[in-house]
């Protein structure tokens, strides 16, 4: 394997871990945002888990530095779409910092705010316009998360509209068809679509022809009975699908004799030493 082809292959598995990434981030930052839709605030624990640090990188620091070793150095003429995901990764990373940073401030400085707030203002002008500025500082803090986190739903939103427009450009990638195909929710729950609808985007119209190059894929690395299973799913889509039909016929009893011999050998484990 030469290195054009070495790096072909790894940036198809750098794409599909990135998607799957994304997908969680996603899934922790909604139930972040939904907590914060019932009770308005914003935890700088579950923040820090989002973002992290140089020494501890979080979900958004990991999903940034994922995405720029795949586009930062490509020309957006020829990955426009790869492009702009990566400009809004950055966006919803930096996003997150800048909440970090008021989540902190608001969580463990706001008890004394209020305590300077309450104080006995009589004893001196000074001690009473410092709690007036600390009661204005925290409420414009309190503003700033509100807007951070509208704006970091919104972006998110956007990203995850950039990954589907990215998605043809990805009817290449077996290993990212066989993601999809194993984890079908991922597709209902990033774009509210069937993984057959994505195919037919990805394959002019014709979903079957995803799922026998993701079967392809299987054969490849020896998984018959996945590859089997691609190829009755392509069937179930086109029953007159030359390649599934021939295939299916072929894998039928070679996977009936892989589970047998499987069977086997785990009665075998079983029985006693004599």
């Amino acid at each position: 394997m030469n290195r054009n082809q070495w790096r072909a292959e790894k940036r198809s598995l750098w794409v599909r871990e990135l998607l799957k990434e994304f997908h969680e981030t996603a899934s922790r930052f909604q139930a972040v945002y939904g907590r914060y839709t019932e009770n308005g605030l914003v935890a700088f624990e579950d923040i820090d888990r989002l973002v992290g640090s140089e020494g501890s990188k979080g979900d958004l620091w990991r999903l940034k530095d994922s995405c720029h070793r795949l586009w930062r150095e490509v020309d957006p003429r020829e990955e426009m779409n790869g492009c702009l995901v990566d400009w809004m990764m950055g966006s919803l990373f930096h996003e997150a910092m800048k909440l970090k940073e008021n989540a902190y401030i608001y969580q463990f400085y706001r008890p004394l705010a209020e305590k300077m707030a309450g104080g006995p203002r009589k004893k001196g002008g000074e001690l009473l316009i410092c709690g007036m500025e600390c009661e204005r500082f925290m409420r414009r803090t309190v503003r700033e998360i509100r807007r951070q986190m509208e704006n970091l739903g919104v972006m998110f939103g956007r990203a995850t509209y950039l990954l589907r427009l990215m998605m043809p450009e990805q009817a290449h990638n077996a290993i990212l068809l066989r993601y999809l195909i194993e984890n079908e929710t991922v597709v209902l729950q990033l774009w509210g679509e069937s993984l057959t609808g994505l195919l037919g985007d990805l394959f002019d119209g014709a979903p079957e022809q995803g799922y026998c190059a993701a079967a392809r894929s299987y054969l490849v690395d020896r998984w018959l009975a996945r590859a089997e299973a691609a190829y009755r799913q392509a069937l179930a889509i086109d029953p007159a699908c030359e390649e599934a039909r021939r295939q299916v016929l072929q894998l039928k009893p070679l996977v009936a004799d892989e589970l047998a011999g499987d069977d086997r050998g785990e009665r075998g484990r079983a029985l006693p030493m004599t």
